[in-house]
């Protein structure tokens, strides 16, 4: 599974996780003296606020030279682009400061943070490896533009990062310069273009249209690699190492940073 509906798994994870960690806070046990305070699951979510928004910025911050060309993409909050080391630092650090005033909130609050922390990272942990097992590089009979029949296990032997996408969809279209680029720079990654449910005249259409040179577009008239890897949107973009295996996987559209550096963590 990749998603529920249209939010992907990682997403649906860290909502859980902060759910648990607000229900944490909120449940700690409090003398009646202290229900006037403020509340402890607010100040959790204020702290992963906070820390989201300086690891956000510490990435841009560190590639900026990517985001240069297309600064409104610095909004594209959802590709991927954080600190972790930020994140949590910095959720962490402003929760210290606002906690040194009132002590008798720091073990609920403290309590929930770690309760979201710990379950997002087994969660994570988990999930990667569920995805590893059941959505290797798929088995798929395919055809290039020229009509070849084309099984997508021969591009195993190298990192694959494989593009689910069609002409009609707006966030594919925007992407494709992105992925193109890519493409260009990283030759020791190989890159599919994998239409969903077109006819070759309309993929052909569109490349030309938009002055697009890709390598690997290949056609699945039955869209038969959504239905095996179970995804329900697009575009979607999965990265798989060498032998095959889902190393991550972005459902929506891609900015030059949140690629490269996905790119960096599969090589």
């Amino acid at each position: 599974m990749s998603s529920i509906g249209p939010v992907p798994m990682p997403v649906v994870l860290i909502l859980i996780c902060v759910l648990l960690a607000m229900a944490v806070a909120r449940l700690w046990p409090r003398r009646k003296d202290e229900l006037a305070l403020p509340s402890a699951a607010s100040m959790v979510l204020d702290m992963l606020l906070i820390g989201l928004l300086c690891g956000r910025i510490s990435f841009v911050a560190l590639n900026f030279a990517l985001y240069r060309e297309a600064p409104w993409s610095i909004l594209q909050i959802a590709d991927g682009g954080y600190h972790l080391a930020v994140v949590l630092g910095a959720g962490l650090a402003w929760g210290a400061w606002r906690l040194r005033v009132w002590r008798t909130l720091r073990a609920p609050v403290l309590a929930g943070a770690l309760a979201g922390v710990v379950l997002w990272v087994g969660g994570s942990h988990l999930l990667a490896a569920w995805q590893e097992q059941r959505m290797p590089l798929p088995a798929v009979q395919v055809a290039d533009l020229q009509g070849r029949t084309i099984d997508l296990q021969q591009f195993r032997g190298r990192p694959v990062v494989l593009n689910l996408w069609a002409s009609w969809c707006g966030p594919c279209r925007r992407e494709m310069p992105v992925l193109a680029a890519a493409q260009q720079a990283h030759a020791e990654v190989q890159f599919v273009f994998l239409n969903q449910g077109e006819a070759v005249d309309d993929v052909q259409a569109f490349l030309r249209s938009e002055k697009l040179t890709l390598g690997n577009v290949l056609l699945d008239d039955a869209a038969s690699a959504s239905t095996v890897l179970g995804v329900q949107a697009y575009p979607s973009t999965l990265f798989f190492d060498a032998e095959g295996r889902l190393r991550e996987l972005h459902l929506g559209e891609l900015t030059a940073a949140g690629l490269e550096h996905k790119l960096r963590r599969l090589r």
